[in-house]
């Protein structure tokens, strides 16, 4: 995606972070390393705080210092109670696609199924839905509303089963999606009702860590016994919504929290696990230059999955391969493993996969 295409978005660039000394609520849990920054920023959950750029600098090679776009909305107000404001309404309801197809085959076992939300629209570009379950669980048929709000923008939502750990550990459920994408591209050529071309990973937990995978790892980590039409059609994506997402598994699995070890053991197939095999399912192993556009979302009170550790690193990470206009930054101080219900920033998401979409 082009950088100029995503300077157009309505937020600032900001410096690489590093991660404050804890949480406070209310307050960014980040700040600026010095010496390499072009700009400062402190913003609220609430997004009602302005960014404010205050340096510029260099680095030694003379480039400019690329850091994550940090999304932050200067308007006030909540959509809980301001239509518009930048947070759903708790108890939102997407209203209903018009029309849905079900159990679309895309492989051969029973889990390669997905279902198609579809506008009354053809050719239109497509949120393609990863679901959560800590890659032991979960179930494509529960789509958040804030995934399918996107079909009353005009998206088709494409929401994909994937095999599950211990059964099917990594790379199985990286092979799915990745044969999952080709299988819509397939989809739109045959029929017209969706543009493959424009597809955005959604991922949750689990499914964002794959959505990062698949979005780093184009021509690697790819399925075998692909079908002719799917061979002929690749993996790529337009861009990637990451909320909630591990992306560092190494630092997941020594994790204290209970349920770490347990499902990234089973994820990579492993327990106990090396630093190398947990290192080859880690996305952030795998960033490089010629990357999807990322949008990464977390809360910085989650217990599971640290929005520095997790997400702030791979957001740098990302800003630095692919550019800092193609990595936005979306951490909610005072919230925490929930971000696939209201909170995160919905006016700078949609916003964002419109860009990618090719919508703006």
């Amino acid at each position: 995606m082009p950088g100029a295409l995503f300077a157009l978005a309505p937020v600032a660039l900001v410096a690489s972070l590093v991660a404050g000394p804890g949480v406070i609520p209310g307050q960014a849990a980040v700040s600026v390393a010095p010496p390499i920054e072009i700009g400062v920023a402190r913003f609220l959950s609430d997004r009602s705080t302005t960014i404010a750029p205050t340096t510029t600098t260099l680095r030694p090679d003379g480039r400019p210092s690329l850091g994550p776009t940090l999304v932050a909305d200067a308007r006030p107000g909540d959509l809980r109670i301001d239509p518009e404001a930048d947070a759903l309404p708790v108890g939102y309801v997407a209203e209903p696609a018009d029309e849905v197809i079900r159990d679309i085959s895309y492989g051969p076992d029973d889990a390669h199924r997905m279902d198609l939300y579809l506008p009354d629209a053809t050719n239109a570009p497509v949120v393609v839905y990863l679901h959560h379950g800590g890659w032991t669980g979960g179930d494509r048929g529960d789509v958040p509303d804030m995934v399918l709000r996107f079909v009353e923008r005009g998206y088709a939502v494409a929401s994909v089963g994937y095999r599950l750990a211990p059964e099917h550990p990594f790379p199985a459920p990286m092979h799915d999606v990745k044969r999952a994408i080709r299988e819509l591209k397939v989809f739109g050529d045959e029929t017209g009702l969706i543009d493959g071309d424009a597809l955005v990973l959604y991922g949750i937990s689990a499914g964002g860590q794959l959505a990062a995978f698949a979005a780093a790892t184009v021509g690697e980590f790819e399925p075998e016994g692909l079908t002719a039409a799917q061979a002929a059609r690749d993996s790529s994506v337009a861009g990637i919504v990451v909320v909630v997402g591990p992306t560092d598994l190494v630092e997941l699995y020594d994790h204290p929290h209970g349920w770490a070890r347990p499902m990234t053991g089973a994820h990579a197939g492993c327990d106990p696990c090396t630093g190398e095999q947990l290192a080859l399912a880690s996305p952030i192993t795998h960033v490089h230059a010629d990357m999807a556009p990322a949008y990464w979302a977390y809360g910085g009170l989650d217990p599971l999955v640290d929005a520095a550790a997790q997400g702030r690193l791979i957001a740098e990470a990302w800003a630095e391969a692919a550019g800092g206009d193609a990595s936005w930054l979306d951490v909610v101080e005072n919230e925490s493993h929930v971000l696939d219900e209201t909170m995160v920033n919905q006016r700078s998401l949609e916003a964002f996969v419109d860009l990618a979409a090719g919508r703006r």
